[in-house]
Formats: C-alpha cells, structure tokens, sequence
C-alpha cells in the first residue's frame, strides 16, 4: 500500500510537469495554429537563464526567476515580431520549417554561452516532507504542485473572463473574422506568444528546480509535445489529463515493466489517440485531408 501511495505521489508530480511542458506549446499552436518546433530548444534556454540570474541577481531566488519569466514573455513577443508576423500569408510549412531552424540556433547559443554543463537552480531551500503512507515529498515538488494548479486556474480564467482572452479565443476560432470585428489579431497573436514563452519558462525552471538544467531538458521537453497532441492542440485543459494518462502509464512501464520501455510510453500513447481521434481526446474536430 505505502509503494502505490508513493507510486501516485511520482505520477502527480510528473503530470504536473508534462501539464506546464505542454501548455506553453499549445497556447501558441492555439493562437496562431504553428507548431513551435523549437519549443525543447527554448525550454532549455529558459532553464540556463534561470541558473545565471539566480547567481547575478542578489536577494531570494524568486527575485532573479521573476526576472528571467519577464524576459521569456518579452522573448516570445521578440520571436513573434521578428519570425512570425512577417511569415503571414505564407505556407504554414514553411513557418514551421522556421521554427525548426530557430531551435537549432538557440540550442547553439545555449551551448555557446554555458558550455552545455549539468546545473541546478537552486530555490534556496531543499526539504522533503513525510506523508501519511510513508510518502515522502521534497519541497520543490510541492512548489511545482501549488504553481501548476495556480497557472492553469489562472490562464483558463483568463480566457474566459478577460476581454483580451476572449480575443485571443475569437483569433484562434477565425482571425479573418476577428479582424472584421475590430481585433488586432497581430497584437493578440502575439500576446500569445509571450504568454507561451512565459509558460515555457516557468517549466523549465520547475524542472531543472527539481531535477537539473542540462542538455537532456529537450528530452524532457519532447514527451510533453506528445502530451499536447494526445490532449488536444487547441484544448488547454486537456493538457491536464493528458498529462496524468501519460505520466501513469510511463511511471507504471518503468516500476513493473521495463525502465527501457518507459521513454517510449508517451509517442506510444500519442499513436494511438492520433489513430482514433487525429483532433487529441479533447481538441476541436478539425477538417484533416487524408491520402
């Protein structure tokens, strides 16, 4: 009994993770219909940029991390002016293709700057907690529960309720419409790019708060875009359960099964739904030309 409570004490945790992984990637595809191919690359990024104004920027840690989640939103607007916006009207192939290429280069700064070196960002504290049930927690995990809940609560609300999330939900429906009603769909789209950033970052410092900043954070990074297809593209609050299906049936593959089998679990799973629902569990049915 104590293994399985500590066994959906990892599954929890883990989900959590893929959740905020896979959120950042479908709040751009929501906004602008684009897969951000560069997605592990910038999780990656944001994760080495945490590590260095934590060492800069004196003071508590979440000094320095706000810091470093400001500037991931304002590199989203950046990537957006630059890249996207002047992509318009062009085959969604070819912007994809882009942030294929963008992905190489900052994987190439990043090594550039920090030298690819295996690295913790350091919170300022490190404890673990006994729970009932022998379960035993670490604080950084317990940090990485309280932010999910609190970001997903947070963006959904915003969608719902905020004039410039209904905006952003009239882009992502018809922009050609949205624009007929008076929406900038530049502006908003864009926006939407920061925020995707933004989540981005607050991910990657999550994970390499609990695990570590390294090369191998693309890995990671790469298991949550299957997580996005297996939810749904456009469904933020199909990341949620997507992740847990995930995260359980990776976890259980890697105690009962196979560790070797466990990296395979999540493209196993995003075959299979893709197979029967191309759309994701929770995604809107969209018009998919088959051969």
């Amino acid at each position: 009994m104590d293994n399985i409570m500590q066994f959906l004490t990892s599954v929890v945790v883990l989900s959590c993770l893929y959740a905020m992984l896979a959120c950042g990637f479908v709040v751009i595809y929501k906004s602008s219909r684009i897969l951000n191919f560069g997605y592990s690359d910038i999780v990656m990024l944001t994760g080495y940029l945490a590590v260095t104004l934590t060492q800069l920027i004196a003071g508590p840690p979440v000094v320095a991390l706000s810091v470093g989640f400001i500037l991931s939103f304002i590199l989203g607007l950046v990537i957006y002016g630059l890249l996207i916006k002047p992509m318009a009207g062009q085959p969604i192939f070819s912007t994809i293709i882009l942030t294929v290429a963008l992905g190489i280069v900052l994987n190439a700064v990043t090594i550039l700057v920090w030298g690819g070196e295996t690295e913790i960002i350091p919170f300022g504290w490190r404890a673990y907690y006994s729970l009932p049930g022998e379960v035993r927690v670490a604080s950084t995990e317990i940090v990485m529960l309280i932010v999910t809940v609190v970001f997903f609560v947070a963006l959904l609300n915003f969608y719902r309720f905020s004039k410039l999330g209904q905006q952003m939900r009239a882009t992502a429906e018809n922009a050609l419409l949205a624009s007929q009603r008076g929406i900038n769909i530049y502006f908003v789209t864009g926006f939407a790019w920061g925020v995707g950033i933004f989540a981005t970052s607050v991910a990657g410092t999550l994970l390499g708060g609990n695990y570590s900043v390294s090369l191998e954070m693309g890995h990671v990074a790469i298991k949550a875009f299957a997580v996005a297809l297996v939810g749904g593209l456009d469904s933020i609050g199909g990341t949620i359960p997507a992740a847990l299906v995930v995260a359980l049936t990776e976890l259980a593959a890697s105690n009962y099964v196979n560790p070797r089998l466990a990296d395979a679990i999540p493209f196993m799973i995003m075959i299979i739904v893709l197979l029967v629902r191309p759309w994701g569990l929770f995604g809107t049915k969209e018009e998919i030309d088959r051969v």
